[in-house]
């Protein structure tokens, strides 16, 4: 009687141990600081097209200022490497320019021109960000006293831009350079005059990789 007795409270623990509800599931968190975005790849052999204006430019024969503007466009292709987010490269232009203005009889007016540059950027998602500087080359005509001469000015360029991925191959562009083509002489209606020529340009185009 006694064992039985002394054996109770035992059973009874035991029955309310089992009627409790089971503990419930340990709940894990995240680590949000491994989720991130994948890296864009933009590695490879890429070619398009730009159009734009060209404003604020320079040309200064016999210390006149003449500042051409107008619409401009060129082709453009290159070539990506990448290091993680790091993409650089070579890219080369070749373009026309209808820049022209005139002031003091003279009328000075855009041709061709190119640049070969060196890029460099950090992609962000779909975005990639860059800048971009080399040498430049552009074909300038001077006209004065009925008399036109063309020449062909070397100089440098500068700039940054922004390509962004439409899809897997293809992207858009925008980009802003300041371009100083140099001097270099130039025979007119009034003699032979020195003029130097620069200008700003803002190009937005469409490219495919390849």
């Amino acid at each position: 009687m006694l064992t039985a007795i002394a054996g109770t409270p035992r059973t009874m623990a035991a029955d309310l141990t089992s009627d409790l509800p089971p503990e419930p599931p340990e709940l894990k968190v995240p680590n949000l600081g491994a989720i991130s975005a994948p890296i864009m790849d933009w590695e490879g052999g890429y070619a398009g097209i730009a159009a734009g204006y060209g404003f604020s430019g320079e040309v200064d024969p016999r210390a006149l200022t003449i500042s051409p503007k107008g619409f401009i466009t060129n082709g453009f292709l290159g070539w990506n490497r990448q290091s993680g987010r790091f993409v650089y490269g070579p890219e080369a232009d070749l373009g026309y320019s209808a820049v022209n203005a005139s002031e003091g009889g003279y009328t000075a007016k855009g041709r061709f021109d190119g640049t070969l540059r060196a890029r460099i950027g950090y992609t962000i998602e779909l975005l990639l960000p860059y800048v971009t500087a080399g040498g430049a080359f552009g074909r300038l005509r001077l006209e004065e006293a009925g008399r036109t001469d063309t020449e062909t000015l070397l100089g440098w360029t500068a700039g940054a831009g922004m390509d962004i991925k439409f899809s897997s191959r293809m992207f858009g562009r925008v980009e802003y350079r300041y371009t100083e083509y140099g001097d270099k002489t130039f025979l007119t209606g009034s003699g032979s005059t020195s003029a130097s020529w620069s200008n700003n340009k803002v190009l937005f185009g469409i490219g495919m990789e390849f």
